[in-house]
């Protein structure tokens, strides 16, 4: 029987790069020395199924069924006991020791090979109190082959592992060499407390590692709803952007939830991408405010942006959204709410996308 304890006892087993045979697609990864099985397979453009890196969503992982693994860490916490006994592990949290065979389900969603390049922070401009834009430069020439909506990692020395951060503009937008994100800052996070420290090293290197992810527009003909909070701002302004360079024809109902007006922003930028979408359909662009003061000037939504969104649009407008696809960015509690509205109102999950952000606090409960 295989579980975590005898996960266990193979920590003393020294890594060597091996090769994985998965099933049932028979396709094989190279593993190298101190490699994770799920960058392994990243790197070689399989869809392994995932929505972090970091052991925290489960979405990884697999069963053993011939060989050996490492774990870099102990995640029973995510998988069941039941799970670990019938040899499941996350390939994001474990390296082989030999050749095996693992099985996995692969998809068929677009991978972008990841490439690691060095860069420095060419900029940085304040969006809220605790939202900044990062302009990270390479130091190399990179291609911006990413779809939008998709996410890079970034790292300096010294860091535990790397941070994932979402691309905030579409590829084909930004300049040669340079990489824009919205990095909301972590109390106690290592990597945000030394990013938004003024006294920091202007020419401290940084690694950029990337891109990755599934949170890209499918093919579809119906509206999209789109509803973000926070930094996850980041990947909806990117996909926005690429609908409009593809003019897609496409309408747009797009919720960005904020605390009050102070935590608005990019307001400028989403107008233009309003003004500049395809003028066959319909783009609205409605931020809904949950903590602003009743006697401020603020006359435009207010409330949890779900409640807003079924209350004030779905209802109010005998709006059915059934066959609408839906793309969902920011804090897990609001994109698990926003999932179970859509599904409420008929939207099949399959047809639900989204990225939910967490931060270095999830990753440490």
């Amino acid at each position: 029987m295989f579980n975590m304890y005898k996960y266990l006892w193979f920590y003393g087993t020294k890594p060597t790069d091996s090769t994985a045979t998965i099933l049932p697609s028979n396709e094989k990864v190279f593993v190298k020395r101190n490699q994770s099985v799920l960058s392994a397979a990243l790197e070689q453009g399989l869809d392994w199924p995932h929505d972090c890196k970091f052991g925290t969503c489960g979405a990884c992982k697999c069963k053993l069924k011939k060989g050996k693994i490492k774990p870099t860490s102990d995640y029973s916490y995510t998988l069941s006991k039941d799970e670990l006994n019938d040899d499941y592990f996350l390939a994001c949290q474990s390296r082989l020791t030999m050749d095996s065979t693992i099985e996995v389900e692969l998809g068929d969603l677009v991978r972008m090979p990841p490439k690691k390049s060095d860069a420095v922070i060419k900029s940085t401009d304040m969006l809220t109190s605790d939202i900044m834009k990062v302009v990270v430069e390479t130091n190399e020439d990179i291609e911006h082959y990413a779809l939008p909506g998709m996410w890079a990692e970034l790292s300096i020395d010294g860091l535990d592992r790397p941070r994932s951060y979402s691309f905030a503009s579409a590829p084909k937008n930004e300049n040669p060499r340079e990489f824009t994100f919205f990095i909301r800052k972590v109390p106690g996070g290592k990597f945000t407390e030394w990013l938004f420290n003024e006294k920091r090293d202007q020419t401290q290197p940084i690694e950029i590692n990337g891109p990755f992810g599934s949170f890209y527009l499918r093919e579809k003909s119906t509206p999209i709803i789109c509803i973000a909070g926070g930094s996850g701002l980041a990947p909806i302004k990117s996909l926005l952007e690429g609908g409009v360079i593809d003019q897609i024809n496409r309408d747009v109902i797009f919720l960005f939830g904020a605390r009050t007006q102070d935590d608005l922003y990019c307001v400028d930028e989403l107008e233009e991408i309003k003004k500049n979408w395809n003028k066959n359909c319909k783009f609205d662009f409605i931020p809904v405010l949950n903590m602003e003061p009743e006697d401020s000037n603020w006359n435009g939504g207010r409330g949890f942006v779900t409640d807003y969104f079924e209350n004030e649009i779905i209802q109010k407008d005998n709006l059915e959204i059934s066959d609408w696809q839906g793309y969902l960015c920011g804090p897990p509690p609001m994109v698990d709410a926003a999932s179970n509205l859509l599904q409420k109102h008929g939207i099949k999950v399959d047809e639900i996308f989204y990225d939910k952000f967490t931060d270095s606090r999830d990753l440490e409960k």
